[in-house]
């Protein structure tokens, strides 16, 4: 079997599986346990956060013959299997950047007026809806005010405020937060434990889940980056910083003391040396203003101690 990249192996099968979205999951989960579903939800956030995943696990749901008690599908009835297939008639995922014209939505409409095949529900996933031109969403709108008890719409976008208001209101929105660097740090030492990858230390794994910015997709292509350039799946921090150009945490801390020592020879010595090193200007400043705020956080914390222990001894 082909290669399969870590973001495409590890998507959600579950509402449990999805990363920092229990808000949303729980909402989703509850409507269906107690059958009060909308006839429109509006997924929004930043990109590879579960937006589409979350969107096709509900739609999974809805169609499942034999749903398990906290709201997942089964996956092993026909709706589930059909769904799987990826050719299922009664689920239609459409990509909003290329059916975004008038004509592309009529004949949406004309096929929403028909039945499923099978089960209770037709289900239309619309991801990037943003890109619908507003003579398609002005289209759109009296189906997606009043359409037929069978069929339910999920649109997905990154873009929400593109989105007429007259959209919006006729949708329940759903907004998905980045991931923190915890979550992300958990949910890759779960794959690493499964995937046989080992690291160096665990700051390795968390300088990897913080470039990710919040993106769980971004964070696992990232991973499957160093992955290509490492040796026998071990991530250590020279193959970390020449795999994805970064410099390394010695000399930007060097770099650091230099700055807050004023040290002017060796903060330039080392920043030309980054430089040679193909470092890109962005990924030293936003390093060197990362570090320069973990140690003023750090200086904080010690004030606050400092300061609760006068005041303990005064009560004393």
């Amino acid at each position: 079997m082909a290669y399969q990249v870590l973001a495409r192996k590890w998507r959600p099968k579950k509402f449990q599986d999805v990363i920092g979205q229990s808000h949303i999951t729980k909402s989703l989960q509850n409507a269906i346990i107690r059958d009060k579903l909308g006839h429109a939800y509006i997924m929004t956030g930043t990109r590879g956060i579960g937006k589409t995943s979350i969107a096709r696990i509900f739609a999974k749901a809805l169609r499942c013959e034999s749903r398990l008690e906290d709201a997942n599908p089964c996956g092993t009835c026909q709706s589930c299997l059909d769904f799987e297939t990826t050719s299922s008639m009664n689920v239609l995922e459409i990509d909003g950047a290329s059916n975004n014209s008038v004509d592309d939505v009529r004949e949406l409409i004309s096929n929403v007026q028909y039945l499923p095949s099978s089960g209770k529900y037709k289900i239309y996933i619309i991801d990037e809806v943003h890109m619908l031109s507003t003579s398609a969403f002005n289209a759109l709108l009296k189906t997606l005010e009043e359409p037929p008890a069978h069929a339910l719409f999920i649109f997905a976008t990154t873009e929400p405020e593109k989105l007429l208001g007259t959209v919006l209101s006729r949708c329940q929105r759903f907004d998905f937060r980045n991931a923190t660097v915890k979550d992300l740090t958990e949910h890759l030492k779960h794959i690493s434990e499964v995937e046989n990858i080992s690291f160096e230390n665990e700051e390795l794994i968390k300088q990897i889940c913080a470039q990710g910015k919040g993106s769980v997709r971004d964070t696992l292509s990232l991973l499957d980056q160093v992955l290509s350039f490492s040796e026998d799946n071990k991530v250590t921090e020279e193959v970390l910083v020449v795999a994805l150009g970064l410099a390394k945490t010695s000399v930007i801390k060097s770099m650091t003391s230099a700055v807050i020592l004023g040290d002017v020879d060796k903060c330039s010595r080392l920043y030309r040396q980054l430089l040679s090193e193909n470092i890109s200007v962005k990924n030293i400043v936003t390093s060197l203003l990362d570090t320069l705020f973990k140690c003023v956080e750090g200086f904080r914390k010690k004030e606050e101690l400092y300061s609760k222990e006068i005041i303990d001894q005064r009560i004393i």
